[in-house]
């Protein structure tokens, strides 16, 4: 007789209020945790982190198409267990040994949402730390979110920066707070990151900001701020060339976590694609001696947040000859013009890694602020490393004191 042929059904949509039901973790008093399904589309306004309204068809297509080609990262849907209706979501990012948390929650629902929201992260960085073993897992919230700090508290996470004002919020700014919680076994093993010292070179006495230039004549071409001695302007294909060059030329290995090599054509097709973006999130400019017009680094800026007005700087003398002279600060200074007086941000961020003493000195030098740290961020010499943070308000340094010296050292003309 022919094998009898069991047929395997499809599970029923689950009647609202049952979605939990033989859920056997990552379920709390109000709320659970699960991963995205299709239906999830119907609310994707309250668990999607955006500002900008979309269709539930897009939605759909996001959840079909995007979803599923996601590297190292996922997102889970914050649920009530009244009804199985979505309000907010958890969205993790894994490189190694870090995994970073996102936490969301439709701001509709007000202190609600903020109790739920805590709730559901008091489930979800223990059950990804201590059951699936990652070695550290960072959160990022806004210092409001009283109901969420507690919560972190609660379980054992702890407040390592704080970035100030970083936040647009009604009737003001508040800061951006980073919670970290640590493996115990890990520490155990490692040592407590917190206990690692940080060595500092230089006074840490911010230095006046150059005189702002007035230019007798033609600027350079395609300029967009001009100093003393360099300028700024955007980045050329041109320019890939000399910077593939001189990545290979790199004589220093405690810039980042080990120097970098960039191909011409890949650098190039980088560049394009960020110029491209509208709007653009980098900005990166050719730092250019106004002597000759000689490109000596870059400087940008990244992760521009034009709702809260902050961003991250990045800056690398490429020219050796050009390091220690001045030469990154003045850059540094022109960015920061561009930064608070044309984009209007806010505030500014950098990450410096520990052995880089001398950027982390520069970074005090124009101004900058130690917001804390960031521990265990990647691999170096057998050991995990750990970043100091910096954070600089537009008020901060326009109260900075000016150099004294002519506006104009050389006049530029056609």
């Amino acid at each position: 007789m022919p094998a009898t042929e069991t047929k395997t059904e499809e599970p029923k949509t689950p009647a609202p209020g049952t979605g939990h039901q033989g859920q056997t973790f990552l379920v709390g008093d109000d709320v659970y945790i699960r991963a995205i399904e299709p239906g999830d589309s119907a609310y994707g306004q309250s668990w999607i982190r955006s500002i900008l309204p979309r269709s539930t068809k897009r939605y759909e297509k996001w959840i079909k198409e995007e979803v599923a080609k996601a590297k190292r990262q996922a997102t889970y849907i914050i649920l009530r267990k009244t009804d199985d209706v979505a309000v907010g979501s958890i969205t993790t990012r894994r490189w190694d040994p870090i995994t970073q948390v996102t936490p969301w929650v439709d701001p509709l629902y007000g202190e609600r949402g903020q109790r739920w929201l805590a709730q559901a992260l008091g489930m979800a960085i223990p059950w990804l730390v201590d059951e699936q073993h990652r070695p550290i897992v960072t959160v990022l919230v806004a210092a409001d979110q009283k109901a969420v700090s507690d919560q972190l508290n609660e379980i054992g996470a702890y407040e390592t920066v704080r970035f100030r004002e970083m936040l647009r919020a009604w009737g003001g700014r508040v800061d951006l707070v980073q919670f970290e919680y640590l493996n115990r076994h890990w520490v155990d093993r490692l040592g407590d990151p917190r206990q690692t010292p940080l060595e500092r070179s230089g006074t840490g006495e911010p230095r006046p900001v150059p005189a702002p230039v007035t230019v007798d004549g033609e600027p350079p071409a395609n300029a967009v701020k001009v100093g003393q001695r360099v300028y700024l302007r955007p980045i050329e294909k041109k320019d890939a060339a000399w910077i593939a060059r001189w990545s290979r030329q790199e004589t220093e290995t405690f810039w980042d976590a080990g120097r970098w090599i960039y191909s011409t054509q890949g650098f190039a097709a980088h560049e394009t694609d960020l110029q491209k973006k509208e709007p653009q999130t980098s900005v990166h400019f050719a730092v250019c001696l106004r002597e000759n017009d000689e490109l000596i680094g870059t400087m940008g800026l990244d992760g521009i947040d034009y709702v809260h007005g902050f961003a991250e700087t990045g800056s690398a003398i490429a020219r050796p000859e050009y390091r220690g002279g001045g030469y990154g600060s003045e850059a540094k200074h022109l960015l920061f013009d561009y930064a608070f007086n044309t984009l209007n941000l806010h505030a500014l961020q950098s990450f410096v890694i520990f052995p880089n003493t001398r950027s982390a000195a520069a970074l005090r030098k124009q101004g900058y602020k130690e917001a804390g740290r960031l521990h265990w961020d990647f691999a170096s010499f057998g050991k995990f490393e750990n970043f100091i943070c910096f954070d600089l308000l537009a008020s901060d340094w326009r109260q900075m004191p000016r150099a004294d010296f002519p506006a104009v050292e050389k006049e530029f003309h056609p």
